[in-house]
Order: structure tokens, then sequence, then C-alpha cells
């Protein structure tokens, strides 16, 4: 068992290190520290204190390459590409390398790292990979981010429209739909609750009655609307004397009346098109200003990104918030 004060210094060193040579933040162009950093780890579970010629090739370069990059990200669950050189032949990666051999090899705590076993150093250079992977799922998640172009000068229903339509393309519309639906909730009524939940739940085995409750009414947000949605949940709904909505993209809006009518709950459920749900509301909030709904679209956004970060554990749907939309 390795001390866990020994982890807590180690990994505030390593994280020290992270911060220095990338700035804070994992970049594109600041791979190669990451890989750096999780070659000297896996060398010093051989070697400790490190020499330079157990982690640096006769070329210079350090002893690190793309399988032993995935390999080590493997570890942890991790598949996805992240180097394929594995930082091998990046001008930078010696140079970070070296940063932090030079850390590990003179802290504080070399004495106990030095008399630790095998088996516990191994353990704990795995703990301090962990911290390191961290910051590559973060990254691969802020690079996945949904990037729109979004003019403040179109209506908000046609910048709505534009997010579910890059939404679409990464096969996200439905968890976008949902949380953008939220989103305006939270926006327009600050003083309610608005649930929040994985769009993974379903609503029954949640015991709720539809995607969002407000007062007496239910909101169902679908990008595909079906028959089972209105022959059952809506009836349901009805049943239990609420109010019904069932919001979908504009372009579904024909066919979800017709499966209304067809399930003959027609006059009790509004169909409303999700773009003109949201955008309108957005503009009223801004009192029809041109800067005011610039600023009220960026809190939408923020209200959506936070609404995601709290109840998915997929990054990749946050949305890239342009610096063109005033804070």
């Amino acid at each position: 068992m390795v001390p866990l004060s020994l982890v807590d210094e180690l990994t505030q060193t390593l994280e020290t290190w992270f911060r220095e040579q990338t700035g804070g933040a994992l970049t594109p162009n600041k791979r190669y520290v990451v890989c750096a950093g999780l070659a000297i780890l896996e060398h010093i579970k051989d070697h400790y204190p490190l020499e330079r010629k157990h982690y640096v090739t006769g070329k210079t370069q350090v002893r690190t390459n793309g399988s032993l990059i995935q390999e080590i990200l493997r570890r942890f669950g991790e598949t996805r590409e992240f180097a394929r050189e594995g930082g091998r032949t990046t001008r930078g990666t010696l140079a970070a390398a070296e940063s932090l051999v030079e850390r590990l090899n003179h802290h504080p705590c070399r004495h106990q790292l030095q008399q630790l076993t095998p088996k516990q150093r191994t353990e704990l250079m795995h703990r301090l990979q962990a911290v390191l992977v961290a910051h590559v799922r973060q990254y691969f998640d802020e690079q996945q981010r949904l990037r729109v172009e979004i003019d403040p000068s179109k209506p908000v229903s046609q910048v709505i429209k534009e997010i579910l339509n890059e939404a679409e393309k990464k096969n996200v519309r439905g968890p976008v739909a949902q949380h953008l639906v939220g989103a305006k909730l939270a926006l327009r009524f600050p003083d309610k609750e608005i649930e929040n939940h994985p769009t993974t739940a379903a609503d029954a085995p949640t015991g709720r009655p539809g995607d969002f409750l407000v007062g007496h009414t239910v909101f169902h947000v679908t990008v595909a609307p079906t028959d089972v949605l209105f022959r059952e949940k809506c009836r349901e709904n009805i049943r239990n004397q609420y109010r019904v909505k069932v919001i979908v993209p504009e372009q579904r809006i024909e066919a979800a009346r017709q499966l209304a009518e067809n399930a003959g709950v027609h006059q009790y459920v509004e169909i409303l098109s999700l773009e003109h749900f949201v955008g309108p509301n957005v503009e009223e909030i801004g009192e029809f200003d041109r800067d005011r709904i610039a600023a009220y679209l960026r809190r939408l956004l923020e209200t959506y990104n936070a609404r995601v970060e709290e109840a998915e554990s997929s990054r990749s749907l946050l949305i890239d918030i342009p610096a063109n939309l005033p804070g």
C-alpha cells in the first residue's frame, strides 16, 4: 500500500509540471507533454532515480512511441487515438521529459520513493498516470464540442436550427434538443427548479410524466415523434389532468400532428417547434434589443452547458460558445 501523503505530494508536483508545460490547458500542439509524462512515469516503474539512458535513446529522443502511449491509455479504458507517434518526434518532448525527471529525481519525497518495493512503485506510477489520462479525456471532450458559427444578428430560432443541424452530424440531436429546452425553461423561470436528467434515463423508471414538468404542464421533447408517445404517454398525462406539450424540430411538426390525431389526443396536446419554442422566448427576454438578445443567447448556451455538465457523463454535447456573444 502506497502512503496517501506520498500520492498527494507527487500528484501536486505532476499537476504543477503539467500546468507549466501546457499553460493549464491541453491543446493539440501540446499533446507531447502528456506523452512525455506518461512515458517517464512508465520508465520509473523499472528505474528510480532515472538516469538519462533510461528514458533517452541514442538519437536524443525520449523512449516513447504511439504504441506505448496507446497501451498505457488502454489500461485506463481509453481507446481513442491520442498521438500517433507518442510525441517521440516532437521537438518539445525531450525538454518536457527532462523537466519532469528533474522534479521527480530531486523531489523532497525522493527517499520515500527509493524505499518503495517494485510493486508499490508500480502502483504509485499507475496512480500518477491516471492524473494525466484524466487530462487526455478532457482533451477529447473539448475537441468534440459542438462548434457552430453563431451569428447573433440572425433570429434566435435560426441559431437553434443550426445548432440542431450540427448536432445531427454527430448523432446527438436528441440529447441536444432536450438540454436546449431545459436551458430555455431554466432561463425563463429562474425561480423554479427545472429538473435535469441524463438523456438516457427513461421517464417511467424515474416516475416522471415527461422530460420536464412546470406547474401542471408536461413537456415531451423528441426529434423523432412516435405513435407510442401519443397513445401511451400523452394519454396517461391527460388522464392525470396534466396539460401536455410535445416539442419537436420544425420539420417534424406535421408528422407529430398526424400522430396526435391518429391517437385521438390532438385536441389536448399542443405540438410546438423546438426552434420557435426556444428562439422567440430569448428575444422576448432580451426585450428585442440587439445587444441584450446576444447577451441572453450567451446565457442560454451557458445554462445549456452547465446542465449538460451536471447530467451527462460525456462532454461531447457541450456547445462551444463564440467570443462574439457578449458576456
